[in-house]
């Protein structure tokens, strides 16, 4: 037996797992009950803990660093496997040496003055081979400068330091391979057909055997997420809060906001990852900053980081500014001459990345929601195209395809027809020119004409808002202005307008981070006042709690549901429904969760039975985002109106949702119906199986629980929820009015018609 007399040990000393006090005598057989003293001037048999150390099987018994475990564990799932993270890492540093190299090669190795013919006495009829203009290795060796060197040199000694990381994390990837084939079961084969949620459900099940948490006997999907996106909810939150100062303004252009990889490596570095950051270590907040006292001094020491970070970053902008050079060339050099379209496609920028971003999301759950937005965003903007713009576009299309065509010919017929000056050139800039023109031609303009107006662009808004869920409530029944459109273009932006911004980013980055430093402040007071601390779990953002009563907006609460006895100010709420929308994605993904806040609770329930009341019965079905997407989104664009609304009658299930006090906190009884597919009961779901149907369930759509449906049941989850925020601040709900769908196709309106003055 064990007794810790002489140490201090409370729940508070327990709260952050520094070292397990128990680890010591985890790989005892047959451990003894160790008693912890929490009161040592009253020692007693009242005043003690008892807690018997298991067994230890595997090694993942009361693991100290739980964040970097299930880190690693969620990587693992991501990248594929072990074996794919080897093949992954070492192709990384062969592109590395390959990139040294081959520049090397080009700067030095080449005899440009024979290769391109500058010599006024080369025989231009005759064709040169490759050693003529190549020089020998000695030649080559013996030109290189010394400072060329000292860059092989630098590159060397990175590429050394990269090559320990990657040695490291393998080491750990093994560890997590065992864990996956012992503890969860799982082999590598089977990972690529095995969801997310059911990797999830194996951790879970492993707990209460492994004991991997020492402080919980069960753990719950949010204290998973907790653990891997500690670090990623505060960002969100800083970001949802406006804290950081990602907006540049250009003059003659105006404000626009900027956020690239090296820029948010920078930020990551300075407030999580640097060794002075506020960070104690991966889960615990430096006490300093839990002081209100010592604020002051703590943003001057802030002030003076972001300072050398600036400086840092301005001093190796040079070398930075050539490797990114080197790096989208030799990326993108052969997708631009394959297919230079490309350029022309859009992509989500990283500012929208995180802006768009719940709480508690992972990274693979945010691009699949992106991806699912990606086509109706692009038929958004592509509505946009000014009728001059697309006959000038037309006729470049036609005239550069007409001469790109006739060399092309030539060229299969005589392959001397390329070697005439100028014709490889020519055929390169027509095919840019081509693809750059069709870029300007809408996609229902390629079809041969569509449906366009400002109808199209409200109900093109809906479906975009249904997945990215995050759009200002502003831009309802604006959405078909070009001012909207030029604001969503920021998130939504060209990919070749992400490879300039970039190539910009060594310039840039010094500037924005010289601009943080005006919020140092702020970023103190930010971490005082949003970290909490949970059992178990260590100091996490308040926001990523998902606390409605404290972070919560009453203009995001069902009407007269929301109470108003939460208290708190506008500095304490999310911006933009943002609490709302993450406690709903996350009960939507994860039906088993079992919410432990009543207020928590009572929203989700509340929204339930709201949605059920939603349930069109009259023509007030395009009266509402709602509305909207489900005429476009499950019964389609084209199908009538009347056809929508005799199919609700039909489906809506023959029960009433229990009335609910508003301060009640019991579980609602399930609903008559189909039986749960296990044979249980649907209390056996718990609160999270009730809040998974605030979707498609609570409108009498219901359906067996696919990823698909989870899609579903978010988008109208967040499209109810703008309705109700636009209910509660007094807009007009109607956003959707004069359906393109219901219009002639092929027909032309006034600009006009049907276009409401915002």
């Amino acid at each position: 037996m064990a007794h810790f007399g002489k140490r201090d040990v409370t729940y508070s000393a327990l709260n952050n797992e520094l070292t397990p006090p128990l680890a010591g005598l985890a790989d005892i057989t047959n451990a003894a009950p160790t008693i912890i003293t929490l009161d040592h001037e009253h020692e007693d048999a009242n005043n003690v803990i008892i807690h018997k150390v298991p067994k230890n099987k595997g090694g993942w018994t009361h693991i100290e660093d739980l964040d970097s475990f299930f880190t690693r564990m969620y990587r693992y799932y991501v990248r594929g496997g072990f074996y794919p993270m080897i093949m992954s890492d070492l192709f990384y540093l062969l592109q590395f040496i390959f990139i040294v190299w081959f520049s090397t090669f080009l700067v030095y190795c080449v005899d440009y003055t024979k290769l391109f013919r500058n010599d006024p006495d080369a025989n231009r009829s005759e064709k040169l081979s490759l050693n003529e203009v190549i020089y020998s290795p000695a030649v080559c060796v013996e030109s290189i400068s010394w400072k060329w060197w000292f860059l092989v040199t630098l590159s060397a000694i990175i590429w050394l330091m990269r090559l320990v990381i990657i040695v490291y994390h393998l080491y750990y990837a093994y560890d997590t391979k065992l864990f996956y084939n012992n503890a969860l079961k799982i082999k590598e084969n089977d990972l690529v057909w095995i969801n997310w949620s059911t990797i999830q459900e194996r951790v879970r099940e492993a707990q209460p055997e492994h004991h991997m948490c020492v402080h919980k006997q069960e753990i719950n999907e949010l204290d998973i997420y907790h653990r891997i996106l500690r670090f990623t909810n505060y960002m969100v939150a800083m970001v949802n809060k406006n804290l950081l100062p990602l907006q540049i303004h250009v003059p003659c252009i105006g404000d626009f906001h900027y956020l690239s990889r090296g820029l948010k490596w920078n930020l990551e570095f300075l407030l999580f990852y640097s060794p002075w950051s506020p960070w104690e270590n991966c889960w615990q907040l430096r006490g300093c900053y839990k002081d209100h006292s010592k604020r002051m001094t703590l943003a001057r020491q802030l002030e003076r980081q972001i300072l050398l970070l600036a400086l840092v970053n301005l001093l190796l902008s040079p070398l930075i500014q050539a490797w990114q050079i080197l790096y989208f060339f030799f990326n993108y050099a052969e997708l631009i001459k394959r297919s230079p379209a490309s350029l022309g496609l859009r992509t989500w920028s990283l500012y929208a990345r995180i802006t768009l971003r719940h709480f508690n999301e992972l990274e693979h759950e945010l691009r699949d929601r992106l991806n699912r937005a990606h086509k109706p965003a692009t038929k958004y903007l592509a509505s946009f195209s000014s009728p001059i713009t697309t006959v000038i576009a037309k006729n470049v299309v036609f005239l550069s395809a007409s001469v790109l065509g006739v060399l092309v010919v030539l060229s299969v017929y005589d392959e001397d027809v390329l070697t005439v000056e100028h014709v490889l050139s020519i055929i390169t800039i027509l095919g840019c020119i081509l693809a750059g023109a069709r870029a300007l031609i809408g996609e229902e303009e390629r079809l041969g004409g569509g449906c366009t107006g400002p109808a199209r662009g409200e109900e093109l808004f809906v479906q975009v808002l249904g997945h990215v869920h995050y759009l200002p409530a502003a831009w309802t029944r604006r959405a078909h202005t070009k001012d909207v459109a030029a604001h969503f273009q920021q998130l939504f932006q060209f990919r070749a307008v992400y490879i300039v911004f970039e190539l910009l980013s060594p310039l840039l980055c010094p500037l924005v981070l010289l601009s943080l430093r005006s919020r140092a402040l702020d970023i103190v007071d930010f971490y005082r006042n949003f970290t909490v601390s949970v059992l178990g779990i260590g100091d996490v953002c308040s926001f990523a709690q998902l606390d409605i009563r404290r972070h919560g907006h009453p203009d995001w609460h069902t009407a007269g549901k929301a109470k108003a006895s939460n208290g708190n100010t506008q500095y304490d709420q999310g911006e933009g429904g943002k609490t709302e929308l993450s406690l709903v994605a996350f009960s939507c993904r994860h039906p088993g969760w079992q919410p432990t806040e009543p207020s928590q609770r009572h929203f989700l329930r509340s929204l339930r039975q709201s949605m059920h009341h939603a349930i069109p019965a009259n023509n007030h079905l395009n009266k509402t985002m709602l509305g909207s997407y489900i005429q476009q989104s499950l019964f389609g664009a084209v199908t009538p109106l009347p056809a929508v609304l005799s199919y609700y009658p039909q489906q809506r299930p023959q029960y009433r949702l229990p009335d609910m006090d508003e301060t009640s906190d019991e579980d609602e009884a399930p609903p008559a119906g189909p039986a749960h597919p296990s044979g249980q009961s649907g209390n056996n779901l718990g609160l999270g199986g009730a809040t998974s149907a605030i979707g498609l369930s609570a409108l009498g759509l219901d359906q067996p629980r696919t990823p698909d449906n989870d899609t579903q049941n978010m988008s109208v989850s967040t499209l109810h929820l703008y309705d109700l925020h636009l209910s509660q601040a007094g807009q007009n709900l109607s956003c959707c009015t004069n359906k393109c769908s219901e219009r002639v196709r092929g027909g032309r309106w006034d600009s006009t018609e049907g276009e409401d003055t915002p």
